[in-house]
Order: structure tokens, then C-alpha cells, then sequence
């Protein structure tokens, strides 16, 4: 069992009690066992319906959308990708795309862009993603198409959404006005009563014409507002229910802020004039932080930050108050720059449960749900038919509550058979941000075969057509217990249902410890378990992946990304039970050992200056780069070194502009993710271009990447590298190669 401590078994005797010596005897009780679980504080990992979101072009034919062919200012082929490498490879599940109407804005649609939409959403669903949506007429402009253009266009869209609701996270109510943003429209200014009927009539035309599972957000909060005042039917609607939005339909409104931090009102979010009154910035913001469905949920609120920092700061207070306070569940992690960046270099004391991070790894942790298990109780032995008893404690460290309906089970497998078993009457909706009781909850087993079950707790998808798909389960943030190919949570490895025969009992828990960290290594070793029958390997696991299964009682994992991480290791015996986990072992790998580069330094990459922000290198001149698959297109740097993840496509460069002929190599610390790389880029100084792989190394060989750092010094002279002049260093990465190189430093000696 991993990532569990059993506390303490609490069993009822079976018996007779009798009362007065001839009383009745009271009913035998089922033997319970409530354990406790490991909290995983400090682990980015991927889980549905929340997080940090990336922008593609989803409708990709550019023969019916302009924004896919590259005559568009701004073309970028990656968003294009419909396997979403960039997304996944940065470990986001959201995608966002508009659909852009800037041809239609007279005339139908055509099937052959309805197609295109239905196939990309078919992509979505092949990825294991889930995609926001917003429909716009004009990218920057003004726009004033029909109300009955639109709505035509709703209904044209809806069969298409329908289809594909499980994989619409939600929608941006869209169509008015520049990118859709409800301003630069005839039918969106706040102070005019008189374009309020159109906006309301929209919103309900977009609601009733689509599946109730799909929220809608508004882009300001007083048209949230706006709409909650109307209790008489605006005057020419049809819709149903006389035109007036349900509770149902008010439940699905949230609120999607697309200029977050960007001055003390979110660059007019907050601060627009109303025909129904004034409200201030700090009124607003409140009816942001009171949004909650008729069912005690969070609503969706999500979002971008826009190409101004105003309301930002270094501290990272505004954006950890304003995240929480409003319950976020989403955000645009490649817009913008001037405000993820800040995130990126914000030095996040320890606070509460949360370690000493950047305030983007926090923001990235928390965007949502984030669900931790502290304890459960349940029946540790029942019969095939009979009752089965569960409660449970756990914490949202989120900072708002899953937005869509969601069943809950517990899972009973024994490797042969599996059984999934509904917890009725849970809504985890209603699990917001801070401590969650789940009370004991009776079920009723199926017919089940005898003999020792894992029990799991399984949070799938609302729609059945995902639930296979454990891409679309909650992953608990707990130590241990995440089963990534079930797609459930591990409670127990050891229930007993009906008469347990053979090798019924796990192994004892390891006691785990681990040795100085050597680079990026970390050298690892326990105490061996014992078994009843044996002890055949051993499970270990990195922030709840496992990594090996090894025989023995050591094992040392290489190339370990920077920062903190957890250890956990559990037995396994020969009937496949796991043990408890072991005891929780945390290290902190600060990245690559080595002497600070000699000679002359063009980039090492170590925060000064700050590398793409300050678009500098090390000689004071400019640096930068675009098209890779991470860190918006610039690549990231972590633990003092730039990972480049490319995908046939990215560029790097930066200005040497200084005579540097007292040096005899051009030298470049590097390592692969796979190795082999050497092939998939080039190299340009001096006059020279060369496929990485191709230079001249001293003794005639030629440069190869491996999975660890080393110096690769290329002589220049012998490159027909003009030192006098070198002007710019440039890394070209079109040559149909897919993985990532991480640069240490690049310098001259």
C-alpha cells in the first residue's frame, strides 16, 4: 500500500451481548480501519479542468479561417499543432482557441469550417485536453454585426458544441466587439440601458442553445451584474422560459478577466460606468469574490493578463490575493510576458503547507483544485452483497473548487476484476479551498468474486465516453497513492471481500533514507520488508511517479530536475500486493555541479542579468529567442541553465559584437533529454554555419550530445570561425528534430 500509515484497526466483537444476562444481542459490526496519507505540497502535476492554459489555432484549414495562414501578422505554425506538444510537454490541460468569424459577418457559415472545428475538438479529445472557446468577428477593431447574424451563427455552431461537450471546458460568451472582448461593439457600453437587451438577449440565446454541462463567461462583472437585476423579459425575445435566465442558467455564468494585474482597476475590468449606477473598483471586486453557484460551488472565473503590469508586484501579494479571492481556476500562460515573467522570477518565501518556490510554480499548483487526502475510514473486511462503510477527511490547497460535476467511486480491484462502486449523494463541487468532510457514506457490494482488493477512490470524468481515459481522472496531491495508468487514488492494498485464500497479507513498509545529492543525482536506500510468503521487488516513486522497480534495496536517480523532491518507496510481494509506503524522504537538487565558466562568458544563464527580460547576455549586449515549444516561445531557465524544447522549429540568439581572437574555442556546455541531438540544430558565428553535429573537434571527431552536461569546445580556427569579428551566435533548430537540449553556458576560452 503506497503512501499510507495505517493508524489504527477499530473492530466491534462479534459477540452476543446480552442484556440482563438474557437480553438481545446486539448486531456484529464490520471491522473498519482508518489510515492516513502522505500530503504532496510542492509537486506541479497535471490534473483535468484546471491550470495554466495555451493558445492554438483549433479550427486549422486557412481556407476558412484567415488566422491559420501565415499572410496574418503574427502567424505562428506551432498553433497549428493539433497534438498540442507545447501544451502537454509543459504539462497544462486547457487549451484555448477562438473561432474567428471575421469572413462571416454577413453570411452563414460553412459545413467546411464546422467540419474543421468538429475535428479539431476530435484532437482535443485524442490529447486527453479540454478547450475554452471564444467566438470573435474582428481581432483589433471595431465591430457591429447583426444581432440576428449572431444568433444565426449560434445556431449554426450549437450542433457542434453538442457533440462535443465533454470536451468544452467552457465557453467566453465572445461575438461583441474586439477579440470578442465585449468592447469596441454598439451593444456593450455599460452606461447605455439601451444596448442592455441585446447583450442579455445573446447570453440567453447562447445558454439555451447549448449543453448545460458547458459554463459561459462574461468578460466584465457588471454585465453579470446587469443580468441578475433583470426580472421582466426584454422585449422581442422568444427564448425559452419567457427570455428570463434560470437558476440553472445563472449558475453557469462566470467571469473571465482578460487584463489580471495590469493596473489597480485591470485596465477598465472593474472601473466602466453603469445606467444602473456607480459601483467602485473595490465593490466590483467583492461581487467577483461572493460568485457562487445556487449549489454552493465556485463559478469559472479565468483568464489572461494583458501587455501591462501595473498592478503586479515583485512580492507576488496582489496576484496570491486576487487568485484566492476570486477563486481562478484557469489563466493564459503565453500572454503576457510582462506579467508571467515577473511570477517566474518571484522568490515565494515558505508559507503554511506551501514550500519556498517561484510564485509561478505556486500559481501553477494551485489554479483550481488541488485536492490532498488526510485520512479515511473505511470497512477493511465485508461479504460479497454486503454493506461497506467510507468517510474521509481531506484539503483543497487550491484556490477553488472543481467547476463541473463529477462522480465519485470507490474502486475495488483485484487485478482480474474491478469493480466501481458510486459514492450517491457527493457533489465535489462543493469541496472548495480549505478543509472537506466527506461523512461516512454506506454502499451496497456488487456480486464480487472473494479474495484481497486495492481499494481506490476514483474521481472520472462526467461524460462515460472519458472515463477510460485516465488523462480525465482527479489526481490526488498525495504521496504515493496516484495509479497514472487506472487514472485512481490508492486508499488500501489489502480489503478483504468475502474469504481471502493464499498469500492474503502485503509486506511490511521499507524504511527509506537517502545519501548526499551528487549533481543531479540523488543516491537512494532502504531497509528490506518481510512478507508472510516473500518480498520479490520493491516500488520507488519521485513526487508520486514511479520510477523503478527494483530487486534490491538501492537505487540512484540521475538527472533529477531542479528543485525539491520527494521520495517514497514501497514492497512488493509474489500474490502483487504493495506494502505501505515508506516513510517520506525530501531532497533539494540545486542542478548541475561545476567550476563557474572560465574565459570569456557570453551567456551562463545564472539570473544576471535575467534571460529573456532583460535581453541581455553576459557581455552587456542583446539576447533572446523564439518558437520553442516552452516558456513562451523563449525557452526557460531553471537551476542556472536555458532548456530549449523544440519541435522542427526555434531559434536562439545572441550578440558576441567584439573582437575575441586571444581565445582558441568557442565552448558550449550542453546536454540532451535523450541524446543524440547534435543532428537537430545548427550553429552560426563568424561567418560559419554548421549543423551542431558537423563542427570540428581537436583530434578530428565530431560534437555528441549526451543525456549529461559537458563542455563541447569547438576550435574556431579550425571552423573557419573569424574571431575578429564574430558578430552574433545563433542556434537554428529547423532540421526536423523533436526534443529538448538544455544549455549550461556559452562562452570562450
Amino acid at each position: 500500500m503506497r503512501g499510507i500509515q495505517r493508524v489504527r484497526t477499530a473492530a466491534v466483537a462479534a459477540a452476543v451481548l446480552a442484556l440482563a444476562l438474557t437480553g438481545p444481542a446486539l448486531p456484529a459490526q464490520a471491522a473498519t480501519t482508518t489510515a492516513t496519507y502522505t500530503g504532496d505540497y510542492a509537486t506541479v502535476f497535471t490534473n483535468p479542468e484546471r491550470g495554466f492554459h495555451n493558445r492554438y489555432e483549433i479550427i486549422n484549414d486557412p481556407s476558412v479561417n484567415d488566422y491559420a495562414s501565415n499572410t496574418i501578422p503574427g502567424f505562428n505554425p506551432d498553433m497549428l499543432d493539433r497534438t498540442f506538444a507545447r501544451a502537454k510537454a509543459d504539462g497544462n490541460t486547457l487549451i484555448h482557441s477562438y473561432v474567428h468569424l471575421d469572413k462571416y459577418q454577413t453570411t452563414d457559415l460553412p459545413q467546411a469550417l464546422l467540419d474543421n472545428l468538429s475535428s479539431g475538438l476530435a484532437a482535443i479529445r485524442a490529447q486527453g485536453l479540454k478547450i475554452v472557446l471564444r467566438t470573435a468577428y474582428v481581432w483589433d477593431g471595431y465591430s457591429a454585426v447583426t444581432e440576428p447574424q449572431m444568433e444565426r451563427h449560434i445556431d449554426q455552431l450549437a450542433p457542434v458544441l453538442a457533440a462535443n461537450a465533454d470536451v468544452v471546458m467552457h465557453l467566453e460568451a465572445g461575438f461583441f466587439g474586439a477579440w470578442g472582448e465585449w468592447h469596441e461593439s454598439p451593444y456593450t457600453a455599460a452606461s447605455e440601458e439601451s444596448q442592455s437587451p441585446v447583450r442579455y438577449r445573446l447570453v440567453k440565446k447562447l445558454l439555451s442553445s447549448t449543453p448545460a454541462s458547458i459554463p459561459v463567461a462574461i468578460r466584465y462583472p457588471i454585465f453579470n451584474y446587469e443580468f441578475a437585476q433583470r426580472t421582466t423579459p426584454p422585449a422581442g425575445c422568444t427564448l425559452p422560459n419567457n427570455c428570463l435566465l434560470t437558476t440553472q442558467e445563472f449558475d453557469r455564468l462566470g467571469f473571465h478577466d482578460d487584463c489580471f494585474l495590469a493596473d489597480s482597476a485591470d485596465m477598465g475590468t472593474y472601473d466602466q460606468n453603469s445606467w444602473l449606477g456607480w459601483f467602485d473598483v473595490a465593490q466590483k471586486k467583492q461581487w467577483v469574490y461572493d460568485y457562487a453557484t445556487s449549489t454552493g460551488g465556485n463559478k469559472i472565473v479565468g483568464g489572461e493578463t494583458c501587455n501591462a503590469s501595473g498592478g503586479n508586484d515583485t512580492a507576488g501579494v496582489n496576484a496570491q490575493y486576487e487568485l484566492s479571492h476570486q477563486h481562478w481556476t484557469e489563466i493564459n500562460a503565453d500572454y503576457a510576458a510582462v506579467n508571467t515573467d515577473i511570477w517566474k522570477h518571484a522568490q515565494m518565501p515558505a508559507s503554511g503547507v506551501d514550500p519556498a518556490e517561484t510564485l509561478y510554480h505556486r500559481i501553477q499548483r494551485k489554479l483550481g483544485y488541488r485536492l490532498r487526502l488526510a485520512d479515511a475510514t473505511f470497512t477493511n473486511s465485508a461479504a460479497p452483497g454486503a454493506g461497506f462503510t467510507f468517510s474521509a477527511h481531506l484539503v483543497n490547497d487550491g484556490y477553488a473548487g472543481i467547476i463541473k460535476p463529477r462522480p465519485v467511486y470507490l474502486v475495488f480491484d483485484n487485478g482480474t476484476n474491478r469493480y466501481n462502486v458510486q459514492l450517491t449523494g457527493l457533489d465535489p463541487r462543493t469541496w472548495k479551498s480549505g478543509a472537506i468532510t466527506v461523512p461516512t457514506q454506506t454502499v451496497t457490494l456488487p456480486a464480487m468474486a472473494s479474495g484481497s482488493y486495492k481499494l481506490a477512490l476514483w474521481l472520472p470524468d462526467q461524460a462515460t465516453g472519458l472515463r477510460s481515459n485516465p488523462a480525465y481522472s482527479v489526481r490526488l496531491a498525495n504521496s504515493g497513492t496516484w495509479d497514472a495508468a487506472k487514472g485512481y487514488n490508492v486508499l488500501s492494498n489489502a480489503v478483504t471481500v468475502g474469504t481471502c485464500t493464499g498469500d492474503c497479507t502485503p509486506p511490511t513498509a521499507p524504511t527509506l533514507s537517502a545519501g548526499a545529492v551528487n549533481g543531479q543525482s540523488v543516491p537512494l536506500s532502504w531497509t528490506g520488508a518481510t512478507d508472510n510468503v516473500g518480498v520479490v521487488g520493491y516500488r520507488v516513486y519521485r513526487d508520486g511517479t514511479l520510477l523503478s522497480s527494483p530487486t534490491g534495496t538501492t537505487y540512484t536517480d540521475t538527472n533529477v530536475p531542479t528543485g525539491s523532491h520527494t521520495y517514497t518507496v514501497s514492497a512488493r510481494d509474489a500474490a502483487g500486493y504493495d506494502s505501505p509506503s515508506s516513510n517520506a524522504v525530501t531532497v533539494t537538487v540545486s542542478g548541475p555541479t561545476t567550476p563557474p565558466p572560465v574565459g570569456l562568458v557570453l551567456d551562463d544563464f545564472d539570473g544576471t542579468p535575467a534571460y529573456p527580460s532583460a535581453a541581455k547576455n553576459d557581455l552587456g549586449r542583446w539576447t533572446g529567442g523564439n518558437c520553442f515549444l516552452n516558456g513562451s516561445g523563449n525557452g526557460v531557465v531553471a537551476g542556472g541553465a536555458l532548456a530549449l524544447q523544440y519541435n522542427n522549429c526555434g531559434w536562439f540568439g545572441s550578440d558576441v559584437g567584439q573582437d575575441v581572437s586571444g581565445y582558441t574555442y568557442l565552448v558550449v556546455r550542453i546536454k540532451g533529454a535523450t541524446g543524440g541531438e547534435q543532428a537537430h540544430f545548427s550553429l552560426s558565428i563568424g561567418g560559419t554555419t554548421k549543423v551542431f553535429g558537423d563542427f570540428v573537434l581537436d583530434g578530428g571527431g565530431h560534437p555528441a550530445i549526451t543525456t549529461a552536461y559537458q563542455d563541447i569546445k569547438i576550435p574556431m580556427a579550425a571552423n573557419a570561425i573569424n574571431r575578429a569579428s564574430p558578430s552574433q551566435l545563433a542556434l537554428g533548430f529547423w532540421y526536423g528534430g523533436n526534443s529538448t537540449v538544455t544549455v549550461d553556458s556559452i562562452g570562450f576560452q
